[in-house]
């Protein structure tokens, strides 16, 4: 439908032409009226006009006069002139505005369609060459954009360098956006060519040049998109465009030369390639946080390159036997921490977690009959793993699964609340614990809570955390620490008071313990 704005200072020749012309018989739509000529000119910053029809008389500003205006700055719009007998010789002079037509009032019905009929053949022609030069125009811009990107010493080549002038691509500063469907379910090569014509549309040639290549698609800007508010308008713009398709967008630093094009082409593919392990982001970029850093230390050994399926189970497992929300993204993060290290690809990543999930809802479904009802419901969304679009979503989507399942634990009592006190120590021994507070913090008696300890363990607190030390303290001396650095990373300011406590529970001096296993493992 080309759309129609009726411009008339009588209300009965508005109310009458949009009411009794079946415009969309015709292939129109009157989509708005104007009282004069400048609220015509408001209604054009409004509408995206095809048609005006123009009373040649009004106050203020004359139908010419608006014909005149508009002429200076579009040359598209068609226009209908409507004038009395007296105003003949005037409209005439409607004629170097390149006028459509013009009709005597009262408006014939007939006399209009009559213009409308061959008026929408011109439209549709007109509309069909413009079509046809940008498809054109779509392919010049691909074939040189790849042409620069695939061709060695393109700024040497003759070939290339005539099309870089063609295009007039001589601009002083460039940024390059490109953009990759997030999930692509589409056959053909790149899934984003439906949306070409759109982001076409949106940002040429304004502001850019739109290109496709390989399964992207891109936008060479010529301005600077260097501040995190031009980069969020620009996302925000991109996404509008896209609308309900899903996208991930990255963009390459400014360059100066349509010839270094080739570089920010392989920086932003880059990014978009490895977007999985890169933190949420709207847009992707150089310096963009990584959500987990590679060849950081874990707390097991890694054996054969392979990944510790059944510890990680065991760990993971422990966490959720005692309800403890904290230790359960702790040890769901070291895992993934793991992977990392071992270079795993995104499929592989997702492979092993499916396994780590698939066997902790076994041991839970076993060890935990009660919760089947909750357990079952959650074993249906470990297909969901696999179509979390990055490592973050990933890691907070397993949390997720283990924490409804928490959820379901009745850990209110005595025994749940010592579970969850015993893992605190193991995990913060190297700090200074006092019973007193951690009584207060677990909602207890300090000496009730003791006595509970004590049933539970077998050992005082006190006696049991320095026994925790002494374990982790022996593992240090091994390592061939010195005895003073041992004394302060399991918790004891006072070396010589360390010293007392190791020999009591081991039986003989730190330095001792050290030689001992030094010459035993020489061996």
């Amino acid at each position: 439908m080309y759309s129609v704005l009726i411009v008339d200072d009588e209300p009965l020749i508005r109310d009458g032409l949009k009411s009794l012309i079946p415009w969309s018989d015709h292939g129109f739509q009157v989509v708005d009226t104007a009282v004069d000529g400048y609220d015509a000119l408001q209604k054009l910053k409004k509408h995206s006009i095809d048609l005006m029809i123009i009373d040649i008389r009004m106050p203020g500003m004359s139908g010419i006069q608006l014909i005149e205006a508009i002429r200076m700055t579009n040359s598209n719009i068609h226009f209908i002139i409507l004038s009395g007998y007296a105003d003949f010789d005037y409209a005439q002079k409607a004629i170097r505005y390149n006028v459509t037509g013009y009709l005597l009032k009262p408006i014939d019905e007939d006399e209009l369609i009559e213009i409308l009929g061959p008026l929408k053949a011109k439209m549709d022609k007109t509309k069909e060459i413009i079509q046809l030069q940008s498809h054109n125009l779509s392919f010049h811009k691909d074939n040189l954009l790849n042409g620069l990107l695939n061709t060695e010493y393109a700024r040497e080549n003759l070939d290339v360098q005539s099309k870089v002038e063609q295009l007039k691509l001589d601009w002083k500063k460039f940024t390059l956006v490109l953009i990759k469907e997030r999930i692509s379910t589409k056959q053909d090569a790149n899934p984003l060519n439906s949306l070409k014509e759109k982001f076409e549309t949106t940002f040429e040639p304004q502001k850019g040049m739109v290109f496709s290549s390989e399964h992207y698609l891109g936008i060479l800007l010529k301005e600077s998109v260097k501040t995190e508010e031009s980069q969020k308008n620009l996302y925000e713009t991109i996404s509008k465009t896209a609308n309900k398709v899903s996208i991930i967008t990255s963009i390459s630093e400014e360059f100066s030369s349509i010839y270094e094009v080739k570089h920010a082409f392989h920086e932003t593919k880059s990014l978009l390639d490895q977007q999985f392990f890169y933190k949420e982001s709207s847009v992707l970029k150089k310096g963009s946080e990584l959500f987990i850093k590679g060849n950081q230390p874990t707390s097991i050994e890694i054996l054969h390159n392979d990944f510790p399926l059944q510890d990680y189970s065991e760990k993971i497992y422990y966490a959720i036997d005692i309800a403890n929300n904290e230790a359960l993204s702790e040890r769901i993060l070291e895992a993934a921490q793991v992977m990392v290290n071992l270079h795993f690809t995104e499929e592989e990543i997702k492979k092993r977690f499916i396994q780590l999930v698939t066997n902790l809802l076994s041991k839970c479904s076993v060890a935990k009959p009660g919760l089947q009802r909750v357990i079952t419901e959650v074993t249906i969304s470990v297909v969901d793993i696999q179509n979390q679009p990055n490592f973050q979503s990933l890691v907070a989507y397993i949390n997720k699964i283990f924490r409804e399942i928490i959820g379901k634990l009745d850990v209110g009592d005595q025994t749940g609340q010592i579970k969850k006190l015993v893992d605190f120590i193991h995990r913060n021994y190297h700090q200074n614990l006092k019973l007193e507070t951690l009584a207060d913090l677990f909602n207890y008696n300090s000496a009730y809570l003791g006595k509970l300890f004590k049933n539970y363990t077998g050992n005082y607190f006190n006696t049991y955390l320095d026994i925790v030390r002494m374990e982790n303290a022996k593992a240090l001396l091994s390592q061939g620490y010195k005895v003073y650095q041992v004394a302060e990373q399991v918790g004891y300011t006072n070396v010589d008071y360390f010293h007392n406590k190791f020999k009591k529970y081991i039986g003989m001096s730190p330095t001792t313990y050290r030689k001992k296993e030094k010459t035993e493992n020489a061996f």
